[in-house]
């Protein structure tokens, strides 16, 4: 079983029981404590995950990392979901819908990426910082900065190995959404597709009116719920 699975069985056992029900009449604020308690984070401790981005993206695999080679140095990958559980927990806070959402998200392989791991930032962490975990905005960030352009994720990129890493597309943005399997996210000129609309529209402007937006709580639920539309769809 994978750990995202056994995540919902403790849950769902948790949020039927009869300590649930005492919690949230008697001490409310216990409730949260006593969730994360129960709750492993997939990306860090799933070894069937880390299976099938192995095979997903061809790399070797080591229990909780994949490993990317360039120019003879060996970086090591770690596994990113699209988002979180607690954004899920924030968009539907009634349990039975965000424990399915949950699952959906976690159930979905084409929504769980690798980013190079190492001392922070990293694309995995400031991804939240910069744009809300939007992976829209990452990969328009992504492409201006194989354009020349300097970005708000340069703190990242140019961090460690993944100045490395990231030379390794040799600044071609097509390259690296094919590699990275990014294609559900990008029309076929590679312009890429904004979520918040459904994918209607393609992104581009400036990027600190985008990360700004990032921010907008009603465009954050906008963009979640088509993020499980596609969740399901794909």
């Amino acid at each position: 079983m994978q750990v995202y699975q056994t995540n919902i069985q403790r849950l769902k056992t948790f949020y039927t029981s009869d300590y649930y029900y005492w919690l949230k009449d008697n001490d409310p604020k216990l409730i949260d404590r006593v969730r994360e308690s129960l709750y492993d984070d997939p990306d860090s401790c799933d070894l069937i995950l880390y299976k099938k981005l192995a095979l997903k993206y061809k790399l070797a695999q080591k229990r909780y990392n994949l490993f990317d080679e360039v120019n003879d140095y060996r970086i090591k990958m770690s596994a990113d979901v699209v988002c979180g559980s607690k954004q899920l927990m924030k968009l539907h806070p009634n349990f039975e819908v965000w424990i399915k959402d949950y699952e959906n998200i976690r159930a979905n392989l084409d929504l769980h990426f690798i980013w190079p791991q190492h001392k922070l930032p990293t694309i995995n962490t400031y991804r939240y910082t910069i744009y809300h975990d939007r992976i829209d905005y990452l990969l328009y960030d992504l492409k201006c900065y194989f354009e020349g352009e300097n970005t708000p994720m340069m703190k990242a990129y140019c961090n460690d190995r993944t100045s490395l890493w990231l030379s390794k597309f040799n600044n071609n943005f097509c390259d690296f959404v094919n590699e990275m399997c990014f294609s559900n996210f990008v029309n076929k000129n590679y312009e890429v597709l904004n979520i918040e609309y459904g994918q209607s529209r393609i992104i581009d402007g400036n990027l600190e009116d985008l990360r700004s937006n990032s921010h907008n709580e009603i465009s954050m639920q906008d963009y979640l719920e088509q993020i499980l539309a596609l969740s399901i769809s794909h």
